[in-house]
Order: C-alpha cells, then sequence, then structure tokens
C-alpha cells in the first residue's frame, strides 16, 4: 500500500491506536475513586460495499456490503480532504468505532469534536480516511445499575434513557450518581479505497537524463 506521507503517518498512527485500545478499554473499565471513565469497541469490520446513497445535508453514506447488509458511515459535512465518492462506487472500507463515557467536574472546559482526514492514492485507487471524535456532555438524571439503565440530560435539555448492553460501560454504572456531568465521545476511523475508479499522475519526462517526474497532486479525485 502506498500513499502520500502525511496519509501513511495518520494510518500508522491508527493502526497503532488500534492495537492499544482494546487494551484501554479493560483498564478503563476499571471504576475509579477519583475519576470513572470507560471506553468500549462498538465497530471494527473490513468489507467491500456499494454506494448506495449519499445525503448531502447529514453527510450520511449509505452502503451495502456483499451480504446484502446496509452500512451508514457518517462523514461531517466540514471534512473536504477525501475522495470524491458518488452512489455506484465499489469501494473497500475499514471501520473502527469506540464509545467512551467520562465522569468530569461540571465546571470543566466544554469537550470538542474534531475531524482529521486525508486523500492518497492505494494501488492507483482514490484512498482516503478519515478520524472523528464526536464529544458532547450530559448530566445523569437517574440511575439503575442493577438493570443497566440510565437516564440523561443532553445540551438542549432532551432527556434520553438507555439500557447499556457492554460489560464494559455496565462497569461504570455503580460508580455514577444523580446530577454527575459525563463526557461522551465517540471515535470513528474510516478508510476506504475507490476500486472502480483508478488514477493516472501526469508525467513529465526529461529528455537525456532517463528520468521523470510527476509535478502536482494526482487528478481523478
Amino acid at each position: 500500500m502506498m500513499a502520500p506521507a502525511n496519509t501513511r503517518h495518520l494510518l500508522n498512527r491508527l493502526s497503532r491506536s488500534a492495537r492499544l485500545l482494546p487494551v484501554a478499554a479493560l483498564a478503563l473499565a476499571m471504576p475509579l475513586r477519583a475519576h470513572a471513565q470507560a471506553s468500549v469497541i462498538t465497530g471494527n469490520q473490513v468489507t467491500q460495499a456499494t454506494v448506495e446513497t449519499i445525503d448531502p445535508t447529514s453527510g450520511e453514506v449509505l452502503l451495502r456490503d456483499g451480504d446484502g447488509s446496509l452500512i451508514t458511515v457518517d462523514i461531517p459535512r466540514t471534512v473536504h480532504n477525501l475522495p470524491h465518492i458518488q452512489p455506484g462506487d465499489r469501494i473497500k472500507i475499514r471501520f473502527f468505532q469506540t464509545i467512551g463515557a467520562d465522569v468530569v467536574p461540571a465546571d470543566s472546559p466544554q469537550p470538542e469534536s474534531t475531524v482529521t482526514s486525508a486523500h492518497g492514492v492505494t494501488n492507483r485507487h482514490p484512498h482516503g480516511m478519515m478520524v472523528s471524535f464526536r464529544r458532547k456532555r450530559v448530566r445523569i438524571a437517574a440511575v439503575d445499575a442493577a438493570h443497566h439503565v440510565v437516564t440523561t440530560v443532553g445540551p438542549d435539555n432532551a432527556t434520553q434513557t438507555i439500557t447499556v448492553h457492554t460489560k464494559a460501560m455496565q462497569a461504570l454504572l455503580p460508580t455514577l450518581k444523580v446530577g454527575d456531568t459525563v463526557d461522551v465521545t465517540t471515535m470513528d476511523a474510516v478508510s476506504f479505497e475507490v476500486l472502480n475508479r483508478v488514477i493516472t499522475p501526469s508525467t513529465t519526462v526529461h529528455e537525456g537524463t532517463g528520468t521523470s517526474s510527476a509535478p502536482g497532486a494526482p487528478t481523478g479525485h
């Protein structure tokens, strides 16, 4: 796999994070007296799929894999540094997701969502990757640790009752109390290759030198 340096660096960081996250999830699941937090892997998949629809308003991309199952990938509208995709494209996609909860002081700085993206070329096919951290702050309105149920109040004062199914998150519930402030972070790491298009870089041959160069970025994104 060959890609520009910035893409390789991002992918290397993503690969290291993917190896460390399972260990981190177990460590963070341990209730702490002074500072409680938990993290769990909620998605880890490599597949080939066809782009069904792209919602320009929400940024959701609907994919259909080889088994006919539908996959939704959220690409924020603010992300522009990715190869262009369209309905009908065939892509190879790697998807990795975690969700974490962190009990924080009520007066701590508000969490901020961030997105990092890059594009390049893999085997002459357009290649892109994106790592997004979607963060929001909620307040605990009720908690039933015995039945793994928690009720939260979001930034818009909307109340949501959630049944927690993952053991790592269930371990956090006994440490929560009504009125706690919790920062919830969803991390999505997506890497994809567009299989039905090939990029041919512009090439200039320097006569008599026996060398060639490819000025500028590849076209066809």
